[in-house]
């Protein structure tokens, strides 16, 4: 027994009789009664050890603590992250922004509640924080999206082995050339910077932007350079003077420094072991590819078409009339052998009824291989049976469901709905009854035997199987008495009476 019970029985009567003499003077009187039957009931009369308190693995953060319940912390942190704009930064982006997007910029903003980025959405400070939320401008590929880009798609070339060869080579000629070019350009750009910071920032009309955005993409530098065919600016006299035009010592000056750092810039170059800086890289690769600049941005690739040579040699059993369902060719053969459609096919019901394993004992081991039982059925008085072996248990049913489709059978049906009569058969030790049963009354019997009249369009029937109830004897045995029914025109014709009275005689009282 329990050492609360008797406790708390106790406590309880203490209680009630407490409870009862609420009312009395002497209750009144004597207070300490109460607070020690009070402090009683909040004691624990069991014997186990208190339980200590549960702590949470995650340190709690209270809203005090975020500063959440501070009004005036609430409107500093506002006023720092979140401030109106002053008359200057209003100059500048109109100078920046059309009337028409400084409209959009002021309807997103109203849009927004500074109060509720405040208090909810407080701006993190850890050190795990996305570096992205404050700039739109600039595309990162990370969480944008790349721009498409404008490419003409070509067709594809099949090329001998000779013309490959030398097209490639070419191309790989030409890559390495310009990766040279853009190495000596990165380096003239580096000579001349060196010389604008010492001392030649009037002598270098180049700004340090230009010369940043042509060290990054050396293309730039044909903005500068004079091409071949055009028509050249024409040159000062040597004697000029004048505020825009060096002096002979100027030039001999930033000559001799240009060549200074140009030479220790080829030494670097020279000193060099990398080699991927020169090679091709893999992207300019790609490009180079089959699919052509495509490949580059898309990792769908176009469409080869028939290659020359190979076309004709290989067999395709695809059916223009399976609208590209069978683009394997699992189904052609019984389209041949049935004559039906791949979407008739496909909409019969088939379902894998019995799985057995057997083995064979050989000289190598035992051979292990699958047998399976499989039934098919259009739902409409059409059955079939196949039985197929494989060491693959996957294409055993396969086979075994496509054997039962080839092998269908239509089936007897009784105003569309149940058997003719009681029909029985028997495989080896396994007996079969089949029993017509009024409408309405459903599929009462086995689950093997269920499926196959659901797949034949058998909706009342009672079954028995009085003896064995091997599973592959009991399918082979229900298939041999839905296919071998008593024929009532038969029965009519060897009792020498009407199909009316064969009617009511056979079914008089067995179905109504």
């Amino acid at each position: 027994m329990s050492v609360a019970r008797p406790a708390h029985g106790l406590l309880g009567r203490c209680l009630a009789s407490t409870r009862s003499r609420s009312h009395s003077p002497s209750t009144l009187a004597a207070p300490g009664l109460v607070q020690c039957a009070a402090a009683a009931a909040a004691a624990q009369f069991h014997s186990s050890a208190p339980r200590s308190k549960r702590r949470s693995r995650f340190r709690n953060v209270k809203a005090d603590e975020l500063g959440l319940l501070n009004p005036s912390t609430l409107a500093k942190y506002r006023e720092e992250k979140f401030p109106d704009y002053t008359k200057e930064d209003q100059e500048a982006l109109r100078k920046k922004y059309t009337p028409e997007q400084l409209e959009a910029l002021r309807a997103g903003e109203q849009a927004v509640n500074p109060d509720d980025l405040v208090f909810q959405g407080r701006m993190r400070d850890d050190p795990y924080r996305p570096n992205y939320v404050e700039d739109y401008t600039v595309l990162d590929p990370r969480y944008d999206l790349k721009p498409q880009a404008d490419v003409t798609p070509r067709e594809p070339e099949w090329l001998n082995h000779n013309d490959w060869v030398d097209r490639y080579g070419a191309r790989m000629s030409q890559l390495t050339d310009k990766k040279t070019t853009d190495q000596l350009t990165r380096a003239m750009v580096r000579a001349l910077r060196r010389v604008k910071e010492s001392n030649g920032q009037e002598l270098i009309d180049l700004t340090e932007d230009e010369l940043k955005d042509i060290e990054k993409d050396p293309e730039l530098l044909k903005r500068y350079l004079i091409v071949e065919g055009e028509e050249a600016p024409a040159e000062p006299d040597a004697n000029a003077s004048g505020p825009d035009l060096l002096t002979r010592a100027q030039a001999m000056k930033l000559d001799e420094a240009v060549d200074a750092e140009w030479k220790k810039e080829l030494d670097k170059l020279s000193s060099l072991t990398d080699a991927g800086e020169v090679q091709p890289s893999n992207l300019e690769l790609v490009e180079d590819g089959p699919a052509g600049i495509s490949r580059a941005h898309s990792a769908e690739a176009v469409e080869l078409g028939k290659v020359p040579g190979v076309e004709g040699l290989y067999k395709s059993a695809v059916d223009p009339e399976d609208e590209g369902q069978d683009d394997a060719g699992h189904y052609q053969e019984i389209k041949r052998l049935t004559g039906m459609s791949l979407k008739d096919i496909q909409s019969i019901y088939r379902k894998v009824l019995v799985t057995r394993w057997v083995s064979n004992q050989t000289r190598l081991g035992k051979v292990r291989s699958t047998s399976v039982v499989a039934i098919a059925g259009n739902g409409n008085g059409r059955l079939g049976l196949g039985i197929a072996k494989s060491t693959e248990a996957g294409l055993a049913a396969e086979t075994a469901q496509l054997l039962a489709i080839r092998n269908m059978k239509p089936i007897r049906r009784y105003e569309n709905r149940t058997v003719y009569g009681n029909v029985s058969a028997k495989v080896s030790g396994t007996v079969v009854e089949l029993f017509a049963r009024p409408p309405g009354f459903g599929l009462r019997c086995p689950h093997r035997i269920f499926e196959m009249c659901r797949a034949s369009g058998l909706h009342d029937i009672a079954a028995r199987m009085p003896r064995s109830k091997n599973p592959m004897n009991s399918v082979k045995a229900a298939y041999n008495a839905l296919v071998n029914q008593p024929d009532p025109e038969e029965i009519a014709i060897g009792r020498g009476k009407k199909m009316v009275d064969v009617r009511k005689v056979y079914y008089g009282g067995a179905v109504y």
